[in-house]
Parts: structure tokens; C-alpha cells; sequence
């Protein structure tokens, strides 16, 4: 049974996305040597190291309920895998990614239509705060989405952006690589807003829609940082003022550390 687009998916009903990759990968006993190859903290090369961990995450959230899977690849851009020298593997990182989450989706026989997002992550370079120029950055971030188109994703997800000039490279990386695959992969921007009440270099929720809606982007959302009680402000605005589909990520409230360890205090009511 063929999917349908999933814009028009979009368009028709309310789609449930699943919940955070790092958060489910910390929780697991994993071996610094054999599973992460000796980098730790590198949540990406579990794509390549453990796969069946991988594809089991993703058809958790199938089973909770999901209608679509972000792909475990937010810290998928050369220039982050550069920090654990795994930069030559980007678009085989990316693609794998990608078709796990898909294996993962295409494995229920319900007749259930399933979605797969890739992600792709802020990275640790701003280029508003000067860590890095935009060339290269919009360069790094088309490696990356050449991998997740190739691998099948069904849109492309640009989160937690804290900069407008990062959003910008990095809408502009994905379409270069939509234009040169020949797809109509969407591209989705979510930002983040802080505690402050604008993103991290200091735009508040209408500059930043501004930004987006100028790059012909079909659907903006919030994620990460904050609960819903905090997001429910700037949503609010957005469904006034933005002309297209919304999505909203929240953090179960912002973290805390209890004994040690990241505990989110919201439970699922």
C-alpha cells in the first residue's frame, strides 16, 4: 500500500511523532568499545555499531502509537562526526539512518501508513556567533541531507535551531541536495526558545517565523528546551500568524539532575 505525501498526510489529520533518540540510547547499558567504537557520546555511529538497537528504538515508537520516526542522525552533520573522526562516513552514517527507521516502519503488516523524518540537528557551530562561515556550513549540512534523501526519509526535519543564519544554511544545504536527487522532499524547520523568550542568538519567535516563511518552508514547530507550559506562549502566536502546518516537541518540563542522571520531571498525563 502505497504512503501518501506526507504533506498531504499533514494537510488531513494530526500525525504523532515519537519521542527523543538520546534520551532512549542513555538509558541503555551500552559498551564504550564495542558499541560506540570508542567515541563516546557519538549517538550516530550506533547506526553503524548497533543497527538492531537502532530499529528496535524506532519500532518502540511505532508500537507506542507514532505515526512517524525522526532518524538517529542529530548530530549527523560532517562538521559535528568531525569531532570524533567519523566526518568520511557522513552520508553512509545519514543513509543507513534513514533505512533503518524505514525497515523499521515497513516491518508492521496493520496497514498502518508510517513516516520517517530525518533529522538534522544545530550542530555545535553557530555562524551568527562566528564559530563558523556560512559557505561551509551550508556545504556540511547538504552532505548530510544527501545522505538522509538517498536513504529514504520522507522529509528532512532542521531542529532545535537556536540561529536564523544556521536555519538559513541549512534549508538552503537541504534543498540543494533535494534539487540534485530529483525529489520533492519537504523540508521542516522546528527552533527552540529559550526560558528568555527568544532563541539563543536573540530572535524572538516572530523573527525567526519570518525567516522561515521567507525560505518557502512549509511547516515550522518548536522543540527541545522547554515543557509545554513554557512553549504554549509561542505556539499560540504561531497559530495565529503562520500561514502553514505546526508541530510542537516539548521536552517532558526541562531537565533536571537527580542522583546523578538527566530525569525529566513530566510524566505522560
Amino acid at each position: 500500500m502505497t504512503r501518501p505525501h506526507l504533506l498531504d498526510a499533514l494537510r488531513d489529520q494530526v500525525l504523532l511523532c515519537d519521542g527523543g533518540m538520546g534520551s532512549r540510547v542513555q538509558m541503555l547499558a551500552l559498551d564504550i568499545e564495542r558499541d560506540y567504537w570508542n567515541q563516546e557520546n557519538c549517538t550516530e555511529v550506533l547506526n553503524l555499531s548497533r543497527p538492531d538497537l537502532v530499529r528496535e528504538i524506532h519500532r518502540g515508537y511505532f508500537e507506542a502509537g507514532a505515526d512517524m520516526v525522526e532518524t538517529n542522525t542529530f548530530g549527523g552533520s560532517p562538521l559535528t562526526l568531525a569531532e570524533f573522526d567519523l566526518q568520511d562516513r557522513t552520508h553512509e552514517i545519514n543513509k543507513v539512518a534513514a533505512e533503518l527507521a524505514r525497515e523499521a516502519a515497513d516491518s508492521f503488516s496493520d496497514g498502518r501508513h508510517r513516516w520517517v523524518v530525518g533529522s538534522i540537528g544545530p550542530g555545535t557551530k553557530l555562524p551568527s556567533l562566528g564559530n563558523i562561515a556560512y559557505d561551509p556550513l551550508e556545504a556540511a549540512l547538504a552532505a548530510q541531507s544527501r545522505g538522509l534523501i538517498a536513504g529514504g526519509v520522507d522529509a528532512i526535519l532542521i531542529e532545535t535551531c537556536q540561529d536564523t543564519l544556521q536555519i538559513k544554511a541549512a534549508v538552503n544545504g537541504a534543498k540543494i541536495a533535494r534539487a540534485e536527487a530529483g525529489k520533492d522532499t519537504p523540508i521542516f524547520v522546528q527552533v527552540t526558545v529559550e526560558t528568555t523568550g527568544t532563541l539563543l542568538v536573540g530572535p524572538d519567535i516572530a523573527a525567526a517565523a519570518t525567516v522561515v516563511h521567507a525560505l518557502d518552508v512549509p511547516l515550522i514547530g518548536l522543540n527541545c528546551a522547554t515543557g509545554p507550559q513554557e512553549m504554549s506562549e509561542h505556539v499560540r502566536w504561531l497559530a495565529a500568524n503562520w500561514p502553514g502546518l505546526l508541530s510542537v516537541q516539548p521536552n517532558a518540563g526541562l531537565p533536571e539532575l537527580v542522583d546523578g542522571k538527566t530525569h525529566y520531571p513530566l510524566d505522560a498525563d
